[in-house]
């Protein structure tokens, strides 16, 4: 086997490793109950926020169709009379996840899609906090104009602050602006996953740079 073909299969399989990462979300596919009083955080809770009148929803079963499984989980935010204009509204589900390390790189995906219609904020995140559960940072990712109605993987990764130790995962729609017509909006979720991202060995390393510099010499 010559060196090129070594080099080759390192990499290939550093990145396959990467790919293979733990899943770090429990009920990650939302197929089992979800909580709402937070006596179990490391399940996903839902929370909900609005004007009174307004249809808030954050549930695993209203008959949306998942993108595997049996259920997904479905956010929802719409008007819930004619006096009411659905805006200044809420709901997601959250999990907490314990044992983070600080410094290293994480990533975040979701499948989603509307649910049918997003008129106004679907968002997902994670919100890092040091070991005292004291709030350190977030970096939101807004989706609303992405979403079709098919399901799409979102992703996206980051590196922990130093100090965090603990990351809360976030799905969640909301209706803070108002841009004049019904904020109905709902979004299916599914098939989450907060991995981390493995650092590369010394002699990975050397590989994916020795497959680089043998690509340049050809």
């Amino acid at each position: 086997m010559n060196n090129a073909r070594s080099i080759s299969i390192a990499a290939v399989a550093l990145l396959a490793s990467a790919a293979g990462a733990q899943n770090l979300l429990n009920n990650a596919s939302f197929e089992s109950d979800l909580g709402f009083d937070f006596s179990n955080v490391t399940n996903w809770n839902g929370f909900f926020g609005g004007s009174p009148g307004t249809f808030l929803e954050a549930f695993n079963w209203t008959g949306a169709t998942p993108n595997s499984g049996d259920k997904a989980l479905v956010t929802t935010i719409r008007v819930g009379s004619s006096t009411n204009n659905g805006y200044d509204g809420f709901t997601g589900h959250v999990q907490t996840v314990f044992g983070i390390t600080g410094g290293a790189q994480y990533a975040l995906s979701v499948f989603a899609r509307s649910n049918p219609g997003v008129n106004n904020g679907a968002e997902y995140r994670v919100e890092w906090f040091d070991a005292g559960n004291n709030f350190i940072a977030t970096n939101n990712q807004a989706i609303q104009g992405s979403l079709t109605n098919q399901y799409q993987q979102f992703s996206y990764s980051e590196f922990a602050p130093a100090n965090a130790a603990i990351a809360k995962v976030v799905f969640a729609v909301q209706s803070f602006t108002n841009n004049g017509s019904p904020a109905d909006t709902s979004v299916a979720w599914d098939d989450a996953s907060l991995t981390l991202v493995p650092a590369p060995s010394a002699s990975a390393a050397f590989a994916l740079a020795a497959l680089a510099a043998t690509r340049r010499r050809r």
